[in-house]
């Protein structure tokens, strides 16, 4: 594509007569005739490297300040500008898509997985885009973000539209939406799984929080699904934003409304709308996950039998209630890391545990800070010891976190451990037969990030070296 009629597009009628032949915002992946894309960002400033970027063979700089010398347009508004670019350099892939959103607090990581898993059972092609990593029939791709940038996605999307993938599952951050990754993503259904305390580190307050969410289902038109948690405080806001035709689940009602719930260790199991459901996932959490799936997959055709089935035969997902070792006591690991995924998560395990219920939890560092008391309190309330101990610190102290995580907590049933890995083999050493381990936080992370540097960190595999004695 030319790069004026590309440029064209966003509104910038410039002569620059070239072939554009990709655009990055990482200097390092320039080749000859890309554009590339310098922004200013939390860490990094993009302008930086408009140096190696030229050197690479960049013809033309697209940039958020005056370069002198250089060839290259300041963008009045960049997101827009990016994604719009991207949606048509390559050939507006998501125009004749089914794209499957879900955004939420808690819950999008499975619902995405089961429902790539759920429609990959039945033969349909499919593509996943979300925490995990980008799946695809013949592939992994790990990715940084829960929503990666504009670029990769319009990137990727067209890799599906060439694969002949036409239906595409992911997840949709707040982040993401108010930063305009999304924008020209043509969604055909939004699932909302819920809403609560997370991210305040970037989103003003809660209400802030809730209006980036909203904007996925106000983008959907009225040949969309909105398919909403009914159980949800924002059921009724939600239902008034969006054009698309609404369907609900939930265990107090719904469209599609759980009855007749058994949890247990071994398995979980449900009614909803005429049919019995089994499956290897836990906890409420997880009927909430299947509740979406269900409803998606109704939605999207499927037969009862069929739903039933698939989803009777759907594996656990790394890192979400993963049992790790379930001998005379249990331990399992879970990414619950807001005070209500680790309140729901606790509650389950305290109704199922036979001894005590150990919980080892960490807060992340450069995150919303308000959240680390309400996280330590609900794991004094739930637990009968709670473990405090580093998550992710990054660039703050970590005996700074744990002080804020100890601000005001009143009870005696804890103690603080700031080595993660120190933490673990306390917990472990402590196991009686009976008892409950859940250790909480990175779920499926092979990594812990102090300072800047990503060093390996699992917590699967350090409760099997304690057990072990290693």
């Amino acid at each position: 594509m030319k790069a004026k009629d590309l440029l064209k597009i966003a509104g910038y009628d410039i002569e620059v007569d070239f072939e554009v032949h990709d655009i990055q915002m990482n200097s390092s992946l320039i080749e000859e005739n890309d554009i590339f894309i310098a922004l200013k960002g939390a860490h990094n400033d993009g302008h930086d490297y408009i140096p190696d970027a030229l050197k690479r063979g960049a013809k033309l700089v697209l940039c958020e300040r005056e370069v002198p010398g250089v060839a290259h347009i300041v963008m009045t508004n960049s997101h827009d500008t990016i994604a719009l670019l991207a949606y048509h350099f390559y050939g507006k892939p998501t125009k004749d898509m089914k794209v499957i959103g879900v955004t939420g607090t808690n819950g999008k990581t499975t619902t995405t997985t089961l429902l790539y898993q759920a429609m990959s059972m039945v033969g349909e092609k499919c593509g996943l885009i979300g925490t995990n990593g980008l799946y695809y029939p013949d592939g992994f791709i790990p990715l940084n973000n829960t929503t990666p940038d504009t670029l990769f996605l319009m990137r990727y999307f067209k890799m599906f539209k060439d694969m002949g993938i036409d239906t595409v599952i992911m997840e949709v951050s707040s982040h993401a939406l108010v930063l305009g990754r999304v924008d020209y993503i043509h969604f055909s259904t939004a699932i909302f799984t819920n809403l609560t305390q997370d991210h305040l580190d970037f989103h003003q307050d809660m209400e802030d929080y809730f209006n980036a969410k909203k904007k996925l289902f106000e983008a959907l038109d009225e040949n969309g699904v909105a398919i909403l948690n009914h159980d949800d405080v924002t059921y009724e806001r939600l239902k008034q934003v969006t054009k698309a035709q609404v369907l609900s689940y939930g265990v107090r009602g719904g469209t599609y409304h759980a009855q007749d719930i058994s949890l247990k260790m071994e398995n979980t199991t449900f009614n909803v709308d005429g049919v019995h459901i089994e499956s290897d996932l836990l906890s409420i959490a997880n009927i909430y996950n299947l509740l979406a799936v269900y409803t998606t997959l109704v939605t999207y055709g499927y037969d009862k039998k069929t739903i039933v089935q698939n989803i009777s035969q759907l594996p656990h997902i790394n890192g979400r209630m993963e049992k790790v070792y379930n001998q005379d006591f249990l331990a399992l690991v879970d990414y619950a890391h807001s005070p209500d995924s680790v309140e729901n998560a606790l509650s389950f395990l305290q109704e199922i545990k036979k001894g005590r219920l150990i919980a080892i939890v960490g807060c992340g560092g450069d995150r919303d800070r308000t959240k680390r008391p309400k996280m330590a309190l609900v794991a004094c309330q739930k637990a009968d010891l709670a473990i405090l101990t580093s998550d992710n610190p990054r660039t703050e102290n970590p005996e700074n976190i744990l002080k804020d995580m100890c601000e005001g907590l009143n009870y005696t049933n804890y103690c603080v451990i700031v080595n993660r890995k120190e933490a673990i083999q306390k917990a472990i050493s402590m196991a009686q037969a009976g008892d409950v381990i859940a250790v909480l936080g990175k779920g499926h992370e092979d990594y812990q990030i102090i300072g800047t540097t990503k060093y390996h960190f699992s917590d699967k595999e350090e409760i099997l070296k304690a057990i072990k004695g290693e």
